[in-house]
């Protein structure tokens, strides 16, 4: 492996280190198992990020390398720059899902090596968090990193807004229709009901009428 293969992890796990940082020590740093721990210390090391002492029968060290802390001072010094759209184009992602180094540069097509600078930048920034857990790494955004999305978007959030508010009218609308359309059916059936009593009542006098002639003669 090179340089180039370097990714966010690898870096999160470097800034761990301190000067007296030894290796049956560094699965607590990285909140993993001494297990995972050697794997990524091992990975550090073929990198050339790290380098070990060997002091027997004491415990084993973890240096820095120089490329090391080259790759420290890189990520220190773009950290201070501005903020720019692929910034902006990292935390739309985050926002959407993907929380994971490797789900961000694989949706981006972008080097890891670069994604880890963004990645850092944006964690000194304040609009990321990360943590480190069971020998991987997983991405949150910070409240400012929340409201910096928010802030880029303004239109989406407005035609939501709206979409919304439109959704409320048009279903105020068809509550609406639909009363009076119960309305219409009640004022309906009232109507016939008042139209068979008419009818029931008329054929009643008819009947009484007949019978009444009857009586008398008449038929």
């Amino acid at each position: 492996m090179v340089a180039e293969d370097i990714n966010f992890l690898d870096l999160a796990c470097l800034l761990r280190i301190g000067p007296d940082t030894v290796m049956e020590k560094f699965g607590g740093l990285i909140n993993t198992s001494f297990f995972d721990a050697s794997t990524i210390a091992g990975t550090l090391k073929q990198k050339g990020l790290i380098e070990f002492t060997n002091n027997y029968p004491g415990p084993n060290g973890i240096l820095i390398s120089q490329l090391g802390k080259s790759l420290i001072a890189e990520a220190e010094s773009k950290g201070n720059e501005p903020f720019d759209t692929l910034d902006s184009t990292i935390l739309q992602q985050m926002s959407g899902g993907k929380r994971i180094p490797l789900e961000l540069g694989n949706s981006l097509s972008i080097r890891s090596r670069d994604l880890a600078m963004r990645l850092y930048k944006l964690y000194k920034q304040n609009y990321i968090i990360y943590d480190l857990k069971n020998g991987s790494v997983e991405l949150l955004l910070t409240e400012g990193g929340f409201l910096k999305i928010r802030s880029m978007q303004p239109g989406a959030f407005q035609n939501v807004a709206q979409q919304q508010a439109a959704q409320g009218t048009a279903a105020e609308v068809q509550q609406q229709k639909t009363a009076q359309q119960a309305e219409a059916l009640s004022h309906q059936a009232h109507s016939m009901g008042r139209m068979v009593g008419v009818y029931a009542v008329a054929v009643i006098i008819v009947i009484v009428a007949v019978l009444v002639l009857f009586k008398f003669g008449y038929l």
